[in-house]
């Protein structure tokens, strides 16, 4: 976070991208009233703004009903973001391998404040479920997220546990803080994470955390997901954790080599 007092912090980008972040898969066009309600930017700054954006090519604007969506600069900034990001370069191959290898689906995600951001996600064919959103705040309900909350400083964890919401999304959904304790607990215990159907209904996933080894701080998650139906919980464990924690292992190692 900046300081307020930072002389080389320049608030206009600032806007700026806080604009483009409005446009994500489930908004895929905005209103100018809408934006300027969503940022608390007045309208004449977001006109302006947006405009800019526009002419740079970042945004378009529908002629008829006056929408706003993203151009043709933003697709490319965001392939040449996908194509040139290091890390995601780094955990490719090894999940793609892990993947084909036990025939299973993997998620991957970074800690990003106290939401993940999806890394990289290999689908098997025989296993295509909702997609993954590219941010996720429900980490009670996510393999991915116990196994980072699970990993966090106490303090820490008590402060994302303050404004995290339980959601019931699920029947078998965890909605209580002291049960959702005693799992984090136990998923710290046993080195990895349970998700038994509490985000989506016949889906299980395992997840183990993901650590920067010079800084010691759990960094992101990865997780293994399969068919409730095909695979009990029992034999997910016995023939799966291995596989994952190995992985997490060679995944975790990658990002402290970037960060050396």
């Amino acid at each position: 976070m900046h300081s307020e007092n930072d002389k080389y912090f320049s608030k206009t980008i600032e806007k700026g991208l806080l604009i483009l972040s409005l446009f994500d898969r489930d908004h895929s066009k905005r209103s100018l009233s809408e934006i300027s309600q969503i940022t608390g930017i007045n309208k004449t700054s977001v006109f302006r703004f947006v405009n800019t954006l526009i002419e740079l090519g970042y945004l378009r604007k529908n002629s008829s009903n006056r929408l706003i969506r993203l151009g043709p600069k933003s697709f490319v900034l965001g392939q040449n973001f996908f194509h040139g990001y290091d890390l995601l370069q780094g955990v490719k191959p090894i999940i793609d391998k892990t993947s084909i290898q036990h025939n299973v689906s993997i998620d991957s995600a970074l800690l990003f404040g106290r939401s993940l951001i999806s890394l990289y996600r290999r689908e098997h064919p025989s296993l295509i479920y909702s997609r993954l959103p590219i941010l996720m705040d429900d980490l009670h309900a996510r393999a991915l997220g116990k196994a980072v909350l699970a990993n966090l400083e106490s303090e820490e964890l008590t402060e994302i546990l303050k404004s995290l919401r339980l959601t019931k999304l699920t029947p078998k959904t965890i909605t209580k803080k002291k049960d959702l304790l005693n799992d984090l607990k136990a998923t710290r215990s046993r080195g990895y994470s349970v998700n038994n159907e509490e985000y989506f209904p016949g889906m299980i996933f395992i997840g183990a955390p993901l650590s920067n080894y010079n800084t010691k701080v759990v960094a992101g998650a990865v997780s293994l997901g399969f068919r409730a139906a095909e695979f009990p919980l029992s034999i997910i464990e016995r023939n799966y954790t291995g596989i994952l924690t190995k992985m997490a292992s060679e995944l975790s190692a990658i990002i402290t080599s970037l960060d050396a």
